[in-house]
Formats: structure tokens, sequence, C-alpha cells
């Protein structure tokens, strides 16, 4: 007996292998940087679709590419599994088994659903403060794996035993290869809660609510008749508010997002309708060059911002002509493509299942864990201090684990931890707003000064109370902060903290910023060694080093991939340190460098 008619499976289905799909390439992403290799093997194991669809029939080889996609959903959760094959692998499973779910439903139905999963993808990440589930392990992660490779491995057998039948209205492999770039564009920016918090400054629930507001215009967009117009003003909308988005990093970051998350859906309605030309439409070649075509494009937008460098101008310049591009396709779309389309049905429970996912982010601080502060005893004219570059939070075996960034601050003792490459949206970091994250589980004051990109930079943490806080740029779009915090007994002290490049030009205005205060403290990454001319210029100066004052400590490298010592901390002349250490961790290839700064 047929429970529920197979074709009413589709759209669901279509929104839960978007959510996995996202996912799966975000922790791709992360574990494989930059790596052309990576995203060659997802566009190369997505375009296996193609194969499987000529082997074994269009309706038999979705039960089996959703049966596939199951299994790569567990095994990625295993984190002795979290290497870059196996994830990419994992990533193009994926990404086809959104390809296979879409060829069997019409181009409407596919954008809508995919801007469902985009949203359900927000509202699941935010009680997580961004870490996908698979990073973020133990019962709350397997729990979400599990329930994800069941909704995959029951549809499958459901729709081995009862195909379904082909849409009257096909999608065309054209518009799937779009698909791929459309996904990547939701992925590392217009998806992500981290980067619009990062470019707008509001809070991680406030970015998730801009974008889950896009969600539902989308939505209740495509369930009403649109005029004929919308064809030449969707695209005009999008491409505007990706580039105000990018351009003007400010308060209008945030009605961008919306506006670029409600338009991009209805460029898809049209684009999922463009076919292949005739030469290529055959049955093996089409869906082989949909999912190749879909898994480069996705690379396309993706490779640049998992960069070291991310959403830099051209980062930005790829990512605005992808959306411009995805546009152009949908105005010179030729057949049903350049028919208005009509209002889709099951309204109701579309709209409603998209407010459903508004309310979400107002909630989701239920699952917030209680914050620990750091130390705040400071008798005597003393503090802790700590510098560390955490790679981003991922690790030495390309996992991103902030927990262990979260340990290693929590066991140093620090009064005042300054952190470099702390990410906030970057690609390369899942999407991981880190800032928010430390935040929500240290009851601290948190200093941030980003880098151009905006998407990475400096942190400094304190419990102690903060008299003044001043941000600045650096040449080179590095920047620098300037602190200054009040002891227990009355004592001021000041902290400057920056992550530069081996430039004296960088450190200069950082000799500024010390302002010839003897108590004052310059702690970070400087990219540069003992004997180089910019630590000479630094010791010439006033400054003393900390390591250098500590015995066995001098020929120590703060760095590990490739050893060098190129972490400081340097104090004026009224300044003494002591029980200076250089903690062995995985977590970074850097290794935390803690002092305690005494005022004399």
């Amino acid at each position: 007996m047929i429970l529920v008619a197979p074709g009413r499976l589709i759209s669901p289905l279509t929104a839960v292998t978007t959510l996995v799909a996202l996912e799966a390439l975000r922790v791709a992403g992360t574990v494989s940087g930059a790596s052309v290799a990576g995203a060659l093997t997802v566009g190369a194991v997505a375009a296996l679709g193609g194969p499987l669809v000529w082997w074994l029939g269009s309706r038999a080889a979705l039960p089996a590419g959703l049966a596939a996609a199951a299994v790569a959903r567990l095994v990625v959760q295993v984190p002795g599994a979290q290497v870059p094959l196996v994830v990419a692998v994992a990533a193009g499973l994926a990404l086809g088994a959104v390809l296979l779910v879409a060829r069997r439903s019409a181009p409407g139905p596919v954008a809508r659903a995919v801007a469902l999963g985009v949203g359900a993808d927000v509202a699941l990440r935010l009680p997580l403060s961004g870490l996908d589930p698979v990073w973020r392990g133990g019962v709350p992660g397997w729990a979400v794996a599990l329930l994800s490779a069941a909704a995959l491995g029951v549809a499958a057998e459901y729709l081995r035993r009862h195909p379904v039948p082909a849409p009257d209205e096909p999608v065309g492999d054209a518009g799937l290869a779009l698909l791929g770039p459309a996904l990547a564009l939701y992925g590392v920016l217009l998806g992500s809660p981290a980067v619009l918090a990062a470019r707008a400054g509001l809070s991680w629930d406030m970015a998730g609510l801009w974008i889950t507001a896009g969600t539902a215009l989308a939505v209740l967009a495509l369930t009403r008749p649109l005029p004929a117009v919308e064809r030449w003003v969707s695209p005009a909308v999008a491409t505007a508010a990706v580039a105000v988005l990018l351009l003007a990093p400010s308060w209008p970051a945030a009605p961008a997002v919306l506006l670029a998350v409600a338009a991009l859906p209805l460029l898809l309605r049209r684009t999922l309708a463009l076919p292949l030309p005739a030469p290529l439409a055959s049955p093996l070649a089409g869906p082989a060059l949909a999912g190749a075509g879909a898994g480069l494009g996705h690379a396309l937008v993706a490779l640049p911002s998992a960069s070291r460098v991310a959403f830099s101008s051209w980062a930005a310049l790829v990512a605005l002509l992808v959306v411009a591009g995805i546009g152009c396709a949908a105005i010179a779309g030729t057949g049903p493509a350049r028919v208005a389309p009509a209002a889709l049905p099951g309204a109701f429970r579309s709209v409603v299942l998209a407010a459903l996912l508004l309310a979400l982010p107002p909630l989701a601080g239920a699952l917030r864990a209680v914050p620990e502060p750091l130390p705040t005893d400071t008798a005597g004219g003393m503090y802790r201090l700590m510098t560390w570059n955490i790679h981003y939070a991922v690790d030495r075996d390309g996992r991103l684990d902030p927990e262990a960034v979260l340990d290693v601050i929590r066991d140093s003792g620090a009064h005042v931890v300054v952190l470099q490459e702390v990410p906030r949206g970057r690609a390369a970091a899942g999407g991981l707003d880190l800032r928010t994250w430390l935040e929500r589980r240290l009851d601290v004051t948190a200093v941030w000064s980003p880098a151009g990109d905006r998407a990475s930079g400096n942190l400094l943490l304190t419990g102690l109370p903060v008299t003044a806080a001043d941000t600045g740029v650096l040449p080179g779009e590095r920047s620098h902060a300037v602190v200054d915090l009040r002891l227990t007994d009355g004592e001021t002290a000041r902290v400057v903290t920056a992550h530069t490049g081996p430039d004296t030009a960088q450190h200069e205005p950082l000799l500024r910023a010390l302002d010839g205060d003897p108590h004052a403290v310059l702690a970070g990454d400087l990219n540069s060694e003992p004997d180089s001319p910019e630590v000479a210029a630094l010791l010439a100066a006033g400054l003393h080093s900390a390591q250098d004052g500590a015995d066995g400590l001098a020929d120590r490298d703060t760095a590990v991939g490739p050893p060098r010592r190129v972490d400081w901390i340097l104090g004026g002349q009224g300044v003494a340190f002591g029980d200076v250490r250089l903690t062995g961790t995985e977590a970074s290839d850097h290794l935390p460098l803690t002092a305690t700064v005494y005022l004399d």
C-alpha cells in the first residue's frame, strides 16, 4: 500500500538533501581548505550521477544516490574519517543527491525547497553558535547525523519500491549545473550568519534572523504569481544586493543579505529550466555534465573564499560575477524560463514552515551553555597574559575544533588573552564565528579588530575592567587593538595586540600605540624572528622580550609549520615577566605563549 504519493516526497526531500549538501560542502572546505584536488574530487563524484542515471535509469538512480549520501553522512561524523579524500567524496555524493532529487521535480518546487533547505541549515546551526553538527560531535552531532541519514535512507527505500514519475516540467541539466555555484553563494556568503554579523556589526542571532527573513520572503514570493517584469527585477536586485554586502560592509549589509536571499530562489526557478545544448543532452552526458558543472561551479565561488585571504578583492569579484551570471542566465533563458511563472501549489504549508524557521533565531539562546569567567584577581600589580595564533581554530589534523581552543584558554589561567587568525565566517573555518562562540562560553569583554577581509582578525578577551579600547588599521590590510585595563589595586595596564607581517611599516603604528608607557605590553604574532630588523627596531625602542628572559625558552620556536619563532610578548621598562611558558598543543600550528606581567 502506498502511504504517500512518491511525487509528494520530492519537495521535502530536496530541502533535506540541500541541508545535508551545504553541511558536507562546508566540512570539505574546512578540511581541504583551498585545495584544487578536493574541489576536483567533489566535481568528479557529483558527475557520477550521469553514469548512474544511464546505467540504472532515472527512476532507480535516485534511491541509489540517496542511499550513498546517507552512508557518507554517517561516515563523515566519525572523527577519524574527517580527512580530505573522505569528506570530498561525501560532499560530492551529497551534491549529487541534490541533483538527482531535483531531476524528479519541476524548477519552481526545487527553487522553493532549496530556499527552505538554506533556512533550515541556518536555523539548525544557530543553537550550535555556527558549528556544523560534524564539528559539534557528541550527542547533538550524532543525533543530527542519524536523523539526516535515516531521512535519506528511508526515502531511498520508499522510492525504490515506489518510483517517482517524470515531471511534466522537467529540470534542465544546464540549470542543475548552475545550482552548484548558487549553493556556494549560500554556503560561504548569503547563508552565513557569521559573515553578516562581522560585516554589519550584528549579533549572531540577529544575523540569523535577517537570513531566515529573506528565506520567508522567497518562499512567499514563490507561492504567488509574479508579473513578467520580475524576470528583469530579480537579477538586478540579487546582483545589487551582493555588491552592497561585499563592497559596503556596514549596516546596509543586513538588508542586502535579506534581498539577495529572497531574490536568488526566483532566479533559480528560471535557470533550473535551462537545458544543455542538443549535442550534449544525451542520457549519459547530460547528467554527468550537470554534476561536474555543479561541483566545479561550487568550487569557483568557494575556493577563493577558502584561501588565506578570505573575501579578498578576487573572492568578492568572483562572487559578484557568479550572481550576475546566474541573473543573466535567468533573463536570457529560452522556453519555460521566459514564461511568467504561476503560483506554486502547497502555498500554505510552505509559508507556515518558513514562518517557523523565522521564529527559531530568537529562541536559539535557550540551548546555550552558562559562561565561565576568566580570572579577575590581579592584586599586587600583576596579571597573566597569553598570546596565540589559533589558525582559525583548525587543528593540525585539519579538523575544526574550537573546544580545544577553549580548553587551552581556560587552562592558561590568563587574565588577558589575545588571539590572532580568529575566524568570523571564513569558509576555511566552516563559517564559524569564533568571537561569538567564545563570548558565549566565557564571561568576558571582547575587543575585536578585524583584518581587511572582515572575516578574520585579532581578538582580546578579558574579565578585567576595560577603561579604554581602540582599534586601527595597519598597512597590508592588517589591524591592531589598544586596550587599557584596570587591575585590582587600581593600576592601569595597556595591552597592544596585532598580527603583522615582517614589515617595519606595520610595527611603527604599534610603537605609537604604546605611547612610551613603561607599563605597556605588546603581544601577538609579528611574523618576525629574533634576528630580524623588525624585532631589532622594537628592542631599540626600549621593549624587552618575555621569552628571551626565561630560562630554556630563548631557542624555542613558537610555530611548528614550518618551525620558527614569530610570536612575542614584549614589555616596557616598567614591566617584569615571570612564569613564561610555551604550551604544547595540537589545536593550532602555533603554540600559546603565556607570561605573568608584573608592573614595577
